[in-house]
């Protein structure tokens, strides 16, 4: 399985922990592959940092924790995009770029696409129920 998770998944991971945690832990014990491109990356560093307040180094630890358990994808030039949020498109492009099953994301101009080109966008809650579902996480 190839799951492409979205900023709002490891800004959720990074500063809560609980269940975004354990959705990563439960994806990375079940030897799915993990994607990320650089969008997410800087996304993920401008938010902690600018939005959030966090420190540069605690975004950069962050980051770093993201590329050690992700497969990079960058799709280059694409024709993928999220029309009512162009700023999403790099991430959905990524997303199809890698090849992905599940787009994991809470945004909902990514949702509203839902399926897209044979992946599934689908939310948070959503993945965390596929896990359960799965048997690779209880409900907790």
């Amino acid at each position: 399985m190839k799951i492409f998770f979205d900023t709002n998944v490891y800004i959720a991971e990074a500063i809560l922990g609980g269940a975004a945690a354990r959705m990563l832990d439960a994806t990375r014990r079940a030897s799915w592959r993990r994607y990320c491109c650089r969008a997410v990356l800087n996304e993920v560093g401008r938010v902690l940092v600018e939005k959030l307040g966090f420190s540069c180094r605690f975004a950069v630890l962050t980051q770093s924790r993201i590329l050690r358990n992700s497969i990079l994808a960058e799709p280059g030039a694409s024709r993928h995009t999220v029309p009512r949020d162009p700023d999403d498109s790099p991430i959905l492009a990524a997303a199809v770029a890698a090849g992905a099953d599940y787009l994991v994301s809470n945004d909902p101009h990514l949702l509203a696409l839902d399926p897209y080109q044979g992946m599934r966008i689908i939310s948070m809650d959503a993945y965390y129920r596929l896990l359960v579902d799965e048997g690779l996480l209880s409900e907790a």
